[in-house]
């Protein structure tokens, strides 16, 4: 759709068979990250890696998330080796931002699939910034990258468990918080750009939060700090996510 390419999810089928590549976790992790690259360039002929704006990467396993990571950073890597790599100095900085969640389960038994947005632009010219604070016994996370175009771009807010258990806190003040540094990003954006939230996509931890007081929460304050422009809340229960982090919203501005 104009500069975007959306991209669905890729998991590791082999095309001549359509069935599932054999190897573990890291040649499944290769080979449809592999299938994502082509379909980018099937696309549009020189869109790399580098030009994904936002990422989700679903694993099975909690074990598979560094590996995950790691393959990422690989694949960026070596695409920044096929491009001036003095041009390139430090594109990771402005490439997608990634959220990696363990769900219970994967089309045709999958360990591991991807899903992208990516921009036609100049991952140069993009501007990326990051942001975090404390709030009630968890830390919050802030990050935003914004199309050289200026026509889209894409927010992460993470909220990370502090204390050692979240049986006696409030959740209500940290999620204001979040929403509070949400709307912080959103207006960073607008400053020269025109892009407005569309998906507001939050993955939470299903053993921490009820997800209707949760939905409740987050409209409420999205409604409250966003008005006219709240975006589309999207719940995703997942069975775990990185290190403490109990929730990792995802948004989508055009």
């Amino acid at each position: 759709v104009g500069d975007v390419l959306y991209c669905a999810g890729q998991i590791a089928l082999i095309p001549c068979t359509m069935q599932l590549v054999s190897g573990g976790i890291r040649t499944e992790a290769l080979v449809s990250l592999q299938h994502v690259e082509r379909v980018l360039q099937a696309m549009s002929q020189k869109t790399v890696l580098h030009h994904v704006i936002a990422a989700s990467c679903y694993v099975t396993d909690r074990r598979h998330i560094p590996i995950a990571r790691s393959i990422w950073q690989k694949k960026l890597q070596e695409c920044k080796k096929v491009e001036d790599s003095e041009t390139y100095h430090d594109v990771t900085a402005v490439c997608g931002l990634l959220a990696v969640v363990v769900v219970s389960h994967l089309p045709r038994d999958a360990a591991i699939e991807w899903h992208v947005v990516a921009v036609v632009d100049d991952p140069l010219q993009r501007k990326h910034f990051a942001m975090k604070m404390l709030s009630e016994g968890f830390q919050i996370e802030c990050e935003s990258v914004e199309a050289s175009s200026t026509s889209c771009g894409s927010i992460s807010v993470r909220l990370s468990l502090i204390s050692p258990s979240t049986s006696q806190l409030d959740l209500d003040g940290p999620l204001h918080d979040l929403v509070a540094m949400f709307r912080q990003a959103v207006e960073k954006l607008s400053e020269d750009s025109s892009a407005t939230p569309l998906s507001f996509r939050a993955f939470f931890k299903e053993d921490v939060f009820d997800a209707e007081t949760l939905q409740t929460g987050l409209q409420e304050y999205l409604e409250k700090y966003l008005g006219e422009k709240t975006p589309a809340l999207i719940l995703v229960p997942v069975m775990d996510l990185p290190a403490k982090e109990v929730i990792h919203t995802t948004c989508w501005l055009s």
